[in-house]
């Protein structure tokens, strides 16, 4: 490929293109120098059909920057805005596409959790004016007793008399006053506040350069409910070929609760993988069919896991990786 002679090897740039959802698709390419970046990927073929971004291991897009500037460098060619993970977007239906409308909102609840055990959790519709502790109370989380305790956020401030409808949608965090006041239960400690936090994702990216949070399902302490990643598995138990999924996962209870993950693409009418339901709508993307994947009887498993946040998370995304790449056909999901 080097067209590099005497004079001529100043004026060419070598550089790495890699897929970006797929890493072993990476090809070395030398271009002329003052190439943009997009052109030399066009070039090379690694570029997909369509719109397309090209990014640094860090997540910085420089699809159109000079690859003069990038000499020697490996670089990560993907779809729009999604492959280096360094971008939110807002989850909605791919223009054109008819949707149904979302179901009726239904009344807004509080979740309450046990300090002393995270996995002991009761959601309370709060009633006009009641406080956040008298709430906890109707939740059955209140130590009996008689002894102090206090209700606390996600960041460990003090809540319980805050009114409880303005708290709608957090996790809030029930213990002893005591406990709360010498720092046992710092935020650090909050193992199990939901959602990914900014450090979780970083991880991910590690793997999974793809991963890119969902702005519109932000939970209320700030961490990431739902993001989308592309993850590469076997066609179908009939047909060894690799494809590429397309997965939303939903994190909103972890690391307390299983994650679920669900296929946008491809359409539901071209999967042949016996572990993927048929379309559905589902509460946190009701505007858009998506098909949940079944990753086995995971969840005793899951729930037995350290009370480690990345330990869980990389366990749940190789169970799901390799529920994608083996079929199994004892535990079928769709008839293919």
């Amino acid at each position: 490929m080097s067209r590099m002679r005497g004079n001529d090897e100043g004026r060419m740039v070598r550089l790495t293109l890699s897929n970006a959802v797929d890493q072993t698709q990476k090809i070395l390419v030398e271009v002329p120098a003052g190439t943009s970046v997009a052109q030399a990927a066009r070039d090379a073929g690694i570029a997909p059909q369509g719109s397309f971004d090209v990014f640094t291991p860090g997540g910085e897009a420089v699809t159109q920057a000079s690859v003069d500037q990038h000499r020697d460098a490996v670089l990560y060619v993907g779809p729009q805005k999604v492959a280096g993970g360094a971008e939110e977007f807002v989850l909605e239906p791919e223009p054109g596409v008819d949707v149904a409308d979302g179901p009726p909102v239904g009344p807004k609840t509080v979740v309450f959790v046990s300090a002393y055990d995270s996995t002991v959790r009761n959601e309370v519709v709060p009633q006009e004016g009641q406080s956040v502790r008298d709430a906890a109370t109707m939740a059955g989380l209140a130590p009996r007793d008689g002894s102090g305790w206090e209700v606390f956020d996600a960041l460990g401030v003090k809540v319980g008399d805050r009114v409880a409808t303005e708290l709608t949608g957090e996790v809030l965090y029930v213990g002893p006053a005591a406990m709360i006041a010498g720092g046992v239960l710092s935020p650090c400690r909050l193992w199990s506040s939901p959602g990914l936090t900014t450090d979780d994702i970083r991880h991910m990216k590690i793997d999974y350069p793809s991963v890119a949070s969902i702005r519109n399902l932000r939970l209320p302490n700030g961490n990431f409910g739902v993001v989308q990643l592309t993850i590469i598995g076997r066609k179908s138990h009939k047909n060894s070929q690799t494809i590429s999924y397309q997965i939303l996962i939903d994190f909103r209870g972890f690391p307390a609760e299983l994650p679920h993950a669900y296929v946008r693409s491809p359409d539901d009418s071209q999967i042949m993988h016996c572990n993927i339901y048929h379309a559905d709508r589902f509460s946190f993307a009701p505007r858009i069919s998506l098909c949940n994947v079944c990753i086995g009887d995971y969840s005793a498993t899951f729930s037995e896991l350290p009370k480690d946040r990345i330990q869980r998370l990389f366990c749940y995304l190789n169970q799901l990786q390799y529920a994608l790449s083996n079929p199994n056909t004892g535990d079928t999901a769709r008839s293919v």
